[in-house]
């Protein structure tokens, strides 16, 4: 699995030196923008419509699936693009402007700021900065000024941002369920540093099991559920086509570390961004979905080092006690290998 990647580069400019000059400056920035976005667009998802008419004879269009009682349901695919991790939006003046950043997801994330570009301006705070996003927050993180209004000024900056604080640390004494139900006992396919897909640093500490489609998938550690992917479908070894097309569920943790359950079926989650969950709640149907060879449950634990997502090792527990899962075990059942 090629791991979510999160994070986003915008650069915006701001001008001022007469009226024509700043008119300039405004559709050279808008054409800019144009071009940013149209390189950062995130990889489209995909969800069901439903069609369905009910007993008066009203036909209805709906993204949720219809209960079992209505028949001669019309399901089709469409195409919609996924929601950003973070906003932004710009408020007061030219010369006295305030960047806000919305969190949209039920984590932190972390926002580097610099200039590309300040020429008789001055930032609130100075940059290069970084700023940890509360999660589901509006956050007033930037305020640059002309330092003297009169004169013409200039200025450019960009910011990336990654999911998780920046600051969190790994706590070495966390233990981790295994993500599905006790009484099965599946296969370890792939473990840490496997050569097929666990090479990179957000993945390197991952561990694949093989799982029959529509096997519960469960929380292994308690947490709050940070973003949720479930629109996508289809599978492959195409990474160009299907590297970021797998559907799963991030859940931050207390220690600010963050879990990822990958390869998800469609639509098949059943948490919402922002829930609190608990080791062993249901959280989806194992699937088939994105960068894969065959139905599996793609698990690892990240946290943001340095804004980089790097995976972090991790043991498994159950009444054998802890153990650092190995490619080939069978696990579950007995709650080891």
């Amino acid at each position: 699995m090629n791991g979510p990647r999160q994070h986003s580069v915008v650069a915006r400019t701001r001008h001022r030196s007469g009226s024509r000059s700043l008119r300039n400056m405004r559709s050279l920035y808008m054409f800019l923008l144009c071009i940013q976005m149209a390189a950062f667009a995130p990889v489209c998802h995909a969800k069901h419509m439903y069609q369905y008419t009910d007993a008066q004879g009203i036909v209805h269009f709906t993204d949720v699936k219809p209960g079992d009682d209505v028949k001669d349901v019309k399901a089709t695919r469409v195409r919609t693009d996924p929601e950003p991790l973070v906003r932004t939006r710009e408020e007061g003046p030219d010369g006295d402007r305030t960047l806000v950043f919305v969190n949209t997801s039920g984590g932190p994330v972390t926002v580097e700021l610099s200039f590309d570009e300040a020429r008789n301006v001055r930032s609130e705070p100075p940059l290069p900065a970084r700023i940890v996003l509360a999660p589901r927050s509006d956050t007033h993180a930037l305020r640059i000024v002309a330092t003297n209004p009169a004169a013409g000024f200039a200025y450019r900056f960009r910011y990336h941002y990654m999911p998780g604080d920046v600051h969190a640390r790994a706590d070495p004494h966390a233990l981790y369920r295994l993500p599905f139900p006790a009484e099965r006992r599946l296969a370890i396919s792939q473990a840490f540093g496997g050569k097929a897909s666990h090479g990179g640093n957000q993945n390197y500490y991952a561990v694949d099991i093989g799982m029959p489609e529509g096997t519960p998938v469960l929380a292994a550690r308690d947490g709050v559920v940070m973003t949720v992917e479930n629109d996508f479908f289809g599978a492959g070894l195409d990474m160009a086509r299907y590297g970021d097309r797998a559907n799963n569920v991030r859940i931050v943790h207390a220690d600010g570390t963050m879990a990822v359950y990958a390869h998800l079926e469609l639509e098949s989650v059943r948490v919402h961004v922002g829930d609190r969950v608990r080791a062993g709640q249901l959280l989806a149907l194992s699937g088939d979905t994105g960068y894969t060879n065959g139905p599996h449950l793609h698990f690892c634990v990240q946290r943001n080092d340095d804004m980089e997502l790097v995976s972090v090792p991790f043991e498994f527990t159950g009444p054998r006690g802890a153990f650092t899962p190995q490619a080939g075990m069978v696990v579950g059942g007995d709650g080891g290998p």
